[in-house]
């Protein structure tokens, strides 16, 4: 199967799906949130495949959800298929698919990057890798760090980094828990690939159940809710000026708390 925005390559038991936007830092659109879920689809179904590993071209892992493209939609039922139709069901198919998925992070992982970084079973990053959920600077939430960070790098960490937006560098994401190695960029991808054949020593039967232990808190209505709650944001005064803002390359000028 040949994809627009992904690159998809099986090796050794090893699925490697690459981000390919390299020209707007891997930004998830519409078209490249549903490549993810289907090259993941692919590996889940492959029985030759023992682990996945997702990775960014260029300098970055993925820079977030497409801001043009959220900015364009008009309606909220619009911006609702975005993150409903497109969004949740890749976010589900990482927590949910049977086979350890490895993010190998090469650049920067902001907003929804950083998210799909979280929630992979096991992050190994290069050193000049970044990670921020920095939504709340353009009026919006970073709806699964808000649900399910706690959870994976402790309330105080993802709340200073959702109520600063401000990013964290490769060694103090290693510090907080959400990253298990980090290494030199000549290093990234084979550090990935060993870490993932580490894995195949397990049983996948072992992988499967613990998987489901692991991510027994995941709730897609949950999921829903907190999606909910972004698009009554992104549909507010402030929702819109912070989108506009960032287009205009500008600071947003926000209302005062009410």
């Amino acid at each position: 199967m040949a994809f627009e925005y992904t690159l998809y390559n099986k090796e050794n038991s090893i699925s490697w799906i690459m981000l390919n936007r390299p020209e707007v830092l891997n930004a998830l659109n519409r078209k490249l949130w549903r490549e993810i879920y289907e090259c993941l689809d692919q590996a889940e179904k492959d029985a030759e495949v023992r682990a996945i590993i997702l990775s960014g071209s260029g300098r970055a892992f993925s820079s977030g959800d497409d801001i043009q493209e959220v900015s364009s939609l008009k309606s909220a039922e619009e911006v609702r298929a975005f993150f409903i139709d497109f969004a949740a069901p890749t976010i589900a198919k990482i927590l949910t698919l049977p086979k350890p998925v490895i993010a190998a992070v090469n650049g920067i992982a902001y907003g929804g990057g950083c998210e799909i970084a979280m929630l992979c079973d096991l992050v190994v990053a290069s050193s000049n890798a970044t990670f921020a959920v920095p939504e709340a600077l353009i009026g919006a939430i970073p709806p699964v760090a808000a649900l399910l960070g706690g959870d994976i790098v402790g309330r105080l960490n993802v709340s200073m980094m959702m109520l600063t937006g401000e990013p964290i560098t490769a060694d103090e994401a290693k510090l907080k828990g959400l990253v298990n190695e980090v290494v030199t960029s000549d290093e990234l991808m084979k550090a990935a690939e060993k870490l993932a054949i580490r894995t195949m020593r397990t049983a996948p039967s072992s992988i499967k159940a613990m998987k489901k232990l692991l991510n027994h808190r995941f709730d897609s209505k949950e999921l829903e809710k907190a999606v909910n709650e972004l698009i009554t944001i992104l549909q507010s005064n402030e929702g819109r000026e912070g989108h506009q803002a960032f287009v205009e390359k500008r600071l947003p000028k926000w209302a005062k708390f009410q």
